[in-house]
């Protein structure tokens, strides 16, 4: 069995992206950086639209000038992020553009879109005054509306929850793997999405990867033994290109386990729909439990 603090890990949405044009790459990047530096404070809300239907929630959330961003969800769970984030360059499938200037909050935005071929992918809304990111909306392929973040209250020179915040914790981090020995299970490229980074979990027949194409990541875990999470029993099972797999979903991230013939997955993402669908095609498909039991008899038994 795999435990819920290895495959239910909090994924931050990677916004700093590359390019298809150097000019608007460099001033997206310039705008993240520029913003990662601003102490400001307020509330957040984030509303999605799931297949398990809409969930949304509000946060309270600081920055300070240590560039350290906390967020406090409604159970008083704190979370705190440094800036900069694991990512890579932008998938050759994008493009970054300018689109228009608007309002959030009465403050004056600059709107720049990413688009994946010609459907919206991303729209992004930075406040002109301070370059922080306002207003975040995720589409899926068919241009219907994902997840949006967008803040309802925002105050400028109080970090709020990050005050006082010097450092981050983070977990150990993963021992790191031969990408030889994961390459079958864990491939360097997989949908459109690099392999980042590759470790071992704490059982030592599982390993983990995370996976990014610039925009979006998630995170991918195979283990030798066939997968179990309780979190994911009795849950509803989804059929995706017809085959079932366990699923549930948090706000605005997406949890998938099945066993297959080169082992169990788990996938951890923050992905819209159609990308969820594209990753899970492209990865061995779902097998019978019993089919799975008695291929491990057969190895190892």
């Amino acid at each position: 069995m795999i435990g819920r603090s290895l495959v239910l890990v909090f994924m931050v949405l990677v916004a700093t992206v590359g390019s298809a044009t150097a000019a608007m790459a460099d001033e997206l990047t310039d705008r993240m950086g520029d913003g990662a530096g601003i102490v400001y404070s307020g509330e957040q809300s984030v509303v999605c639209n799931q297949p398990d239907g809409r969930h949304s929630e509000l946060f309270d959330v600081g920055q300070n000038d240590l560039g350290i961003t906390v967020t406090v969800d409604p159970a008083g769970t704190t979370r705190a992020a440094r800036a900069g984030t694991l990512s890579t360059g932008l998938g050759s499938q994008y493009e970054i553009k300018l689109s228009a200037q608007g309002e959030v909050l009465g403050r004056p935005v600059e709107v720049i879109d990413v688009l994946d071929g010609d459907a919206l992918r991303v729209r992004l809304s930075f406040d002109v005054a301070s370059s922080v990111l306002l207003m975040s909306e995720i589409f899926n392929g068919d241009g219907s509306m994902y997840c949006t973040t967008r803040f309802i209250e925002f105050n400028l020179g109080s970090p709020g929850p990050a005050r006082g915040v010097t450092t981050v914790d983070s977990p150990e981090p993963a021992g790191v793997v031969q990408a030889d020995n994961v390459d079958r299970t864990l491939p360097p490229q997989l949908a459109g999405f690099s392999r980042l980074q590759v470790g071992v979990g704490s059982e030592s027949d599982v390993s983990l990867a995370f996976y990014g194409d610039g925009l979006f990541t998630f995170q991918l875990t195979n283990s030798n033994r066939p997968i179990s999470i309780p979190e994911l029993e009795g849950q509803p099972r989804a059929t995706i290109e017809g085959h079932e797999y366990q699923r549930i979903f948090e706000l605005g991230r997406v949890v998938y386990a099945w066993n297959s013939e080169l082992g169990g997955y788990v996938l951890v993402g923050e992905l819209p729909v159609d990308v969820q669908a594209r990753v899970l095609s492209a990865l061995p498909d779902p097998r019978s439990r019993g089919f799975f039991e008695r291929l491990w008899d057969g190895l190892f038994g």
